[in-house]
């Protein structure tokens, strides 16, 4: 994450936290959709601006599919972009969502940089 992303990411939630939709000024904090716990990286397009409280109360959950809608939709023509694995969990069948979750991390995790 780069300050130009933060900034960028700021502009596309409009000020608000992702979650509460409250607004987040500088005391906003970087909250992993795909917590670090299960893979998740420090790629812009898995990050979002939340209040430390509701990083707090979001925990070591997947996003909801309405929070990956919003994201996607937020994200659609940004250069942050969408974090693969976010995409295999939107599309993962019920009930497969962690198995779709821990391949779409080890093929982006395993892949050349």
């Amino acid at each position: 994450m780069t300050p130009e992303d933060a900034k960028l990411m700021d502009v596309l939630q409009g000020g608000c936290c992702f979650y509460c939709g409250g607004p987040v000024g500088a005391k906003a904090t970087f909250d992993h959709l795909i917590p670090q716990a299960y893979g998740g990286t420090d790629d812009p397009g898995n990050i979002v601006l939340a209040h430390r409280r509701c990083n707090q109360m979001k925990g070591d959950r997947l996003p909801t599919p309405e929070e990956l809608d919003r994201l996607i939709a937020q994200r659609r023509h940004s250069r942050l972009g969408v974090w693969p694995p976010l995409l295999a969990l939107r599309d993962a069948e019920p009930g497969d969502e962690w198995i779709a979750v821990a391949r779409a991390v080890s093929v982006q995790t395993t892949k050349p940089r």
